[in-house]
């Protein structure tokens, strides 16, 4: 964030007085415009709830990222900015594409797919997604889900809206998303969770939505299999 071009923002950082260094690296920062929090939490949901808290204070958008995770490049958030002076009516949710951080450190671009497939999983990284805040009032991370909060919100702020005209897709990278988080690695938990959000939240039916779980099942599975063998 230090390096953005674009400075009209707020920088809210919350630590839950984690133990591998990202509390002192925070006390030495230098940078005016970062409101840090540093105390226990129930989990990263609830340290993200308690961000959101704060965003929602003032106007604008907001965009959960998390510490492994960056933009990516300095002009990202100018580019965006550039981007909301073209519609008439300001979106509700903007997105966009990404780059995949991989364990041996190259970047893979991942482009983001169309919003009204939300439903069969997320349509890019929630660290690409800006939620504005007026709407963000509403909804907050549920902390019975450890894995998948992130894609339970996204279901629940797009409900009702106007998929067309009040969501704005980017079609440039927008962050760059480290592969070694925690959802990422067990992300065979977080399809377990997205089944139950998809009955819970989006009516499917138990048989349609075990199905869609097979689905991501297997595309999980052979990922990580082509990952293993290094194809």
């Amino acid at each position: 964030m230090a390096n953005q071009t674009y400075r009209n923002f707020r920088w809210i950082v919350v630590d839950g007085a984690s133990k591998d260094g990202s509390g002192e690296w925070l006390h030495n920062l230098n940078d005016s415009q970062a409101e840090i929090t540093i105390e226990p939490d129930k989990g990263i949901y609830d340290a993200m709830n308690k961000g959101r808290l704060r965003a929602i204070e003032t106007p604008g958008y907001t965009l959960f990222l998390n510490s492994g995770d960056s933009l990516a490049g300095p002009d990202v958030l100018a580019k965006i900015n550039a981007a909301l002076t073209k519609p008439a009516v300001a979106p509700k949710f903007i997105y966009g594409d990404f780059y995949r951080k991989e364990s041996a450190g190259n970047l893979k671009l991942t482009r983001a797919r169309p919003i009204e497939r939300a439903p069969l999983g997320l349509p890019a990284s929630h660290q690409t997604m800006y939620f504005e805040n007026e709407r963000l009032r509403q909804f907050e991370f549920r902390l019975d889900y450890k894995l998948s909060a992130d894609y339970c919100l996204l279901l629940e702020f797009l409900q009702g809206l106007d998929l067309q005209s009040e969501v704005m897709q980017l079609s440039f990278p927008l962050c760059i998303f480290d592969t070694n988080g925690v959802s990422h690695k067990r992300r065979f938990e977080a399809i377990r969770e997205d089944m139950d959000i998809r009955t819970r939240f989006l009516n499917f039916s138990k048989p349609n939505a075990f199905g869609l779980y097979v689905l991501h099942y297997m595309h999980t599975h052979s990922k990580q299999l082509r990952s293993a063998l290094g194809r």
